[in-house]
């Protein structure tokens, strides 16, 4: 079967020039332009676009990075098998050239302007930043992130306002690890095999069911991260269309009618079925999924409706710029914010991809067309990678580092609101019947109690909040609320993320988080020094999910959930014993807090932390340990207030759908929460007995 190619003259995907010695002319691979293929890459990157834009019936768009992939290994394969069999020889030198070309400029230019903006805290929650820049550019940002820890699926679990730019670079390193090492591994198997009389395409096959093999086994031993991440478990992907290529080359397949449909139906029906956190995607089955590429790719090396609809002048248009799309689209998501904006859903998401495709265009032709056809000799155009990597180099080294989170708050601010160690406390008594308060900045829903005016008081309330990260971005806007206050409150934070008041046991998602031994570090030790020195008035206890995960105790139990009675008997005697520590050792009264909805919009999916039966569970436990407690505990409604009032799945005020931003924190604690508290604390003081 002939051979029927996707190449353009500017694209060097297409094309390929060989070294210039001793003044023979270069040699040139080209292969014939198939416009359809073009038409697949623009709907894989349409498929990603969608999928980072959070739109729900694309749940699975990440699998068109695994278009690419087997995109790029047939597309790769199918110049250096026409170089080999055209001169005998793989030219590595000017494939390395043509590929720093191809890719360098625009992933430099990507770079630079992160860089750039990150000296205005433009990328909000990005806190690793520094690290993904320079992994971007030695292109080993999979790995980076691989050694660091970090789960894909706790990637796809935040919104595009708390991501990191760079996130999607862990694709494009494994793409430019494959170029390195292809081409010499690819002439190595190309030389043995002509010597022994064996099939290339044979070869290549070994070496595809081989890497294959590499995915399901990177799974089982290293995680579901490490077979999402790792290259080895994903070259099987690329090497899939590298094997296509070998085929088709040797004329030994060919396409029945009905296979482009196929593949093209296979391929959508992915992006619309795998789910977004679970599921073959991350058990290493990306090869096998990758067949459906295949199919599709197969299938157009025939006429038929979908190579005539794929090549479509606007399909071959957007997938000419697709590299620019894929790599600029994700820093303009994050540029774009609802907040920025004022925009979301559709309208958001139309804006986000027009930039996108404006800044793609701009930057396929003024940069990447003119510096790829250019007619620069190797060292000049290492000259020139090196220097301008050099340049971002130093941008990079300029990057501030980022907060630990989006939700901090000034140093200045804790001090002048934290709680007075030391001092003697006086008895909380009203001075005056009333006093103003600070002013709700916006009304308070009708199903929330407004309060406009408290007891001025002979001091100010001592508020200490112990928690979660949950807690700590809520605590954050009751601190500036009292540096705003002084003579109203004084608030203290007893944080640790990832904490609950559920004890002991093995959380296994907590992976090596050393969750558990720094929240018995804060309730074993700091909470009772806190108590001791502090003498607060309240102490606020909130906590989003901690207490609802799966854990195992014992290997007899196995892991329990709350529906669990095991579970339950432990949750309901570790509430009651803090509860009972509290107002034991303290004239405090405790106020339990239920924690508003984690909104997971940008997830469409359902975990044990989302569980709303789960939250149902938890919160009866409050209810009843409040109950037998009555006279020093009570609950807030913390949730309801904020759904009442529009805020709770605010994503400007929430953009992780959970933490509240110092912002959205301070305006709730100054019109409710705070106010709250306050009454809490003088209630408790002026109750009889």
């Amino acid at each position: 079967m002939a051979v029927a190619m996707t190449a353009t003259d500017d694209d060097d995907d297409h094309s390929g020039v060989g070294v210039n010695i001793s003044g023979v002319a270069p040699y040139r691979a080209r292969i014939a332009y198939q416009p359809a293929l073009d038409g697949v890459r623009a709907l894989a990157v349409v498929m990603v676009l969608f999928f980072h834009g959070g739109v729900s019936w694309m749940g699975g768009g990440y699998f068109g990075v695994s278009v690419f992939f087997t995109l790029s290994g047939f597309l790769i394969t199918s110049l250096l098998v026409h170089e080999y069999t055209d001169t005998a020889r793989i030219a590595p030198g000017a494939f390395y050239v043509r590929r720093a070309k191809r890719l360098l400029p625009a992933s430099l230019v990507c770079l630079s302007a992160v860089s750039i903006l990150a000296a205005s805290n433009t990328w909000i929650g990005a806190t690793h930043l520094k690290r993904d820049l320079f992994g971007g550019l030695a292109q080993v940002a999979n790995w980076v992130r691989l050694f660091a820890g970090e789960s894909y699926i706790d990637v796809q679990s935040k919104t595009a306002g708390l991501r990191s730019p760079l996130d999607h670079y862990w694709s494009l390193a494994i793409e430019e690890q494959f170029y390195w090492l292809w081409p010499l591994a690819f002439w190595a198997l190309a030389r043995w095999a002509r010597r022994r009389g064996i099939s290339l395409a044979s070869v290549v096959g070994v070496c595809t069911l081989v890497l294959a093999a590499c995915a399901p086994l990177t799974s089982i031993v290293w995680g579901s991260d490490a077979a999402y991440w790792a290259t080895p478990a994903r070259a099987g992907e690329i090497m899939l269309g590298a094997f296509l290529a070998a085929l088709i080359a040797e004329r030994r397949i060919v396409a029945p009618v009905w296979m482009a449909p196929i593949g093209l139906m296979a391929v959508i029906g992915l992006g619309v079925l795998l789910p977004v956190a679970s599921g073959p995607a991350y058990n290493g089955a990306f090869p096998l999924l990758a067949l459906s590429s295949a199919a599709l790719l197969l299938g157009l090396q025939r006429p038929g409706i979908v190579r005539s609809a794929l090549g479509l002048r606007p399909f071959v248009a957007l997938g000419r710029v697709s590299y620019g799309v894929y790599l600029y689209h994700l820093p303009i998501y994050l540029l774009l914010t609802p907040t920025r904006t004022g925009l979301g859903g559709w309208g958001l998401l139309s804006v986000r991809i027009a930039s996108t495709l404006v800044f793609a265009t701009a930057s396929y032709w003024l940069i990447e067309r003119p510096i790829r056809r250019s007619s620069w000799a190797g060292i000049r155009s290492a000259a020139f990678a090196a220097g301008a990597s050099g340049a971002v180099v130093g941008l990079v080294i300029a990057v501030p580092v980022a907060a630990s989170s989006y939700w901090g708050i000034s140093a200045a601010a804790r001090t002048e609101a934290a709680i007075p160690v030391g001092v003697r406390v006086s008895p909380l008594v009203a001075v005056t019947a009333h006093a103003p308060v600070p002013q709700p900045s916006r009304a308070a829903p009708s199903t929330s109690p407004t309060l406009t005016t408290l007891p001025a008081l002979s001091r100010p309330v001592r508020i200490l909040v112990v928690g979660d990260s949950t807690a700590e971005a809520t605590g954050h806007g009751l601190v500036e609320w009292a540096a705003a206050n002084p003579t109203t409150a004084q608030v203290t934070l007893a944080i640790s993320g990832g904490c609950g008041f559920v004890r002991g046991g093995v959380v296994a998602s907590d992976g090596k988080v050393p969750f558990k031994q720094n929240c018995d570090l804060l309730l074993d030790h700091d909470l009772p020094r806190d108590l001791r020195d502090l003498q607060p008035d309240v102490v606020m206890l909130l906590v989003w999910a901690r207490d609802q995960a799966p854990r195992k105790w014992t290997s007899a139990e196995g892991e329990l959930t709350p529906h669990d009675s095991a579970y339950l008997m432990r949750l309901t005697h570790d509430y009651r014993t803090i509860t009972n520590e509290i107002t034991s050792t303290t004239n405090a009264r405790v106020v339990w807090v239920r924690p508003p909805r984690g909104d997971n919009y940008w997830m469409n999916t359902q975990s044990p932390f989302t569980d709303e039966s789960a939250h149902v569970i938890v919160e009866g436990v409050m209810r009843q340990v409040v109950g037998e407690f009555a006279d020093r505990a009570e609950l807030l409604d913390l949730r309801a207030w904020m759904e009442a009032d529009g805020i709770g799945f605010d994503h400007g005020a929430r953009p992780d759908g959970l933490h509240l931003t110092a912002s959205a924190s301070t305006d709730v604690a100054s019109r409710w929460l705070g106010p709250q508290l306050v009454r809490a604390a003088f209630e408790d003081s002026h109750r009889p007995g």
